[in-house]
């Protein structure tokens, strides 16, 4: 069944994505998720199918009737981690599928006629592939990034769905960039420094990343913490023989078939 699936899975991507058909392409990506959470199947063979059907569903421009109220910025994410988690299995040195997979998402990244939902799914992918890819393709573009971003969120509003875009992919990069830069800069952390190494995102960012090594120092001392059991010795059953001229029956055991 195997091929079957991933030819329908492959097919199913192409139709829907055409059809701006949200629910089913959620759908064939929870089927992707079923197929490699099974530790039985391989699926290496078919990756040539699986892997540009999540892609897909990754970095199209529109994968809904309705961009500027359907969530399909959650299908991207979903599909990020799965792409992340078909790195993670399968690539190797000589398939290079993690290195070919970066380069779709940097070339998209990097062009500045991307469309914002694309570039939300390039970064949510990058994103996905670990703390080092943030650190080296990420964190470098906040600047270009966050003028960018500038451009749409305070200057005259020219489309309500691309503010909207705008909006999530600064949230996406607030929140994928502040913990890779709680281990990259010490403190104190001050905003007018973050905006000269960030530009529009510093003075945001700079709160992102106190609010991060808050979080850390108050979960250090808990990790830390050595925990009392006390166990309270088991109850002792005691039988007591029923008092002469009482006739008290003791219940047999029930067994079930």
């Amino acid at each position: 069944m195997l091929p079957r699936f991933s030819t329908f899975i492959s097919e199913g991507v192409r139709v829907n994505v055409v059809q701006n058909n949200l629910a089913l392409l959620i759908y064939l990506m929870r089927m992707v998720k079923a197929l490699m959470d099974n530790a039985t199947l391989y699926l290496e063979k078919y990756l040539h199918e699986l892997i540009p059907a999540v892609m897909t569903c990754i970095v199209s421009r529109q994968l809904c009737l309705r961009p500027d109220v359907d969530n399909h910025w959650a299908l991207r994410d979903f599909a990020a981690r799965l792409i992340a988690q078909i790195c993670k299995n399968f690539s190797t040195t000589t398939n290079n599928i993690q290195s070919r997979i970066t380069k779709t998402f940097t070339k998209s990244l990097v062009d500045d006629r991307t469309p914002w939902t694309t570039r939300y799914g390039s970064i949510a992918g990058l994103a996905e592939l670990g703390p080092d890819v943030i650190k080296t393709l990420i964190v470098p573009r906040l600047s270009v990034e966050g003028e960018r971003l500038r451009t749409v969120l305070e200057g005259p509003v020219i489309s309500n769905i691309d503010k909207i875009g705008a909006d999530h992919v600064q949230s996406l990069l607030l929140k994928h960039t502040a913990p890779v830069l709680v281990k990259l800069r010490t403190s104190p952390d001050v905003p007018d420094t973050y905006r000269t190494d960030y530009g529009f995102l510093g003075p945001t960012l700079c709160s992102h990343v106190m609010k991060a090594r808050a979080q850390s120092a108050l979960q250090g001392p808990q990790v830390n913490r050595t925990t009392l059991t006390v166990t309270q010795p088991r109850p002792t059953l005691t039988l007591s023989q029923p008092s002469s001229g009482s006739h008290h029956a003791i219940p047999s055991p029930t067994w079930d078939n």
